[in-house]
């Protein structure tokens, strides 16, 4: 049993940074693009522009209603598709690393000796689009969400995937409390290993260390 369904509503993608990424720089891109197709493309302007005389808009009021329309129109358009689409295949020259998809966790709860306190697996799924991120992951006993995150670039090409947490416990397991928890796992350049470690806080105080290894990209 997973969390309940408003406890997961509640929980939805949320913003993440990139280091090294404008996201600045990809809305110019993205708005300049906008104006060149919104030039290629007249019939558009002719037709709102007859609208506009149907209703009854003044020849001047064209100039500042049909052009910014359809501007906006196609670069919102474009925005949307890009945010959900387009960075993927664009993600090297982007800055910006494509890790959404299905991954097996396989962790360690590590004592204060260094010693195996237990060993546990949980599926994890990272949904991401250009703006927004999460990270989710389930065990037999627990789920987790993550309530930051930022992905950092690493001089060898591999990447950073640094989030806080937070872990709710499913029902029946009254011997665990919720708990915040952090975590730093490292990608490898292909992206479909990371290795790393948790630590947790506010009612559970553990650490161990974590591997994903990919199942499935995110279509």
């Amino acid at each position: 049993m997973t969390l309940g369904e408003d406890e997961e509503r509640h929980l939805q993608d949320h913003e993440y940074s990139v280091i090294g990424h404008r996201r600045s720089t990809i809305g110019r891109y993205l708005g300049m693009l906008a104006t060149i197709l919104v030039s290629l493309l007249p019939a558009v302007g002719i037709g709102l522009s007859d609208l506009m005389a149907k209703i009854g808009v003044p020849e001047w009021g064209k100039y500042f209603i049909v052009i910014p329309i359809t501007a906006s129109l196609t670069y919102t358009a474009l925005h949307w598709f890009f945010n959900k689409y387009g960075w993927r295949p664009l993600s090297f020259f982007a800055q910006i690393p494509n890790v959404a998809g299905e991954w097996l966790c396989v962790g360690q709860t590590i004592n204060d000796d260094g010693s195996v306190a237990q060993d546990w697996e949980g599926e994890l799924t990272i949904s991401q689009t250009w703006e927004k991120i999460r990270v989710r992951l389930e065990t037999k006993s627990s789920v987790s969400h993550s309530l930051s995150v930022a992905l950092i670039p690493e001089p060898d090409g591999c990447w950073m995937l640094m989030y806080s947490y937070v872990n709710k416990p499913k029902v029946g397991n009254i011997h665990l409390n919720s708990h915040q928890g952090y975590s730093e796992m490292r990608f490898i350049q292909s992206l479909k290993i990371a290795q790393g470690e948790y630590f947790t806080a506010k009612g559970r105080g553990t650490a161990g260390t974590m591997t994903f290894t990919w199942r499935k990209k995110d279509e």
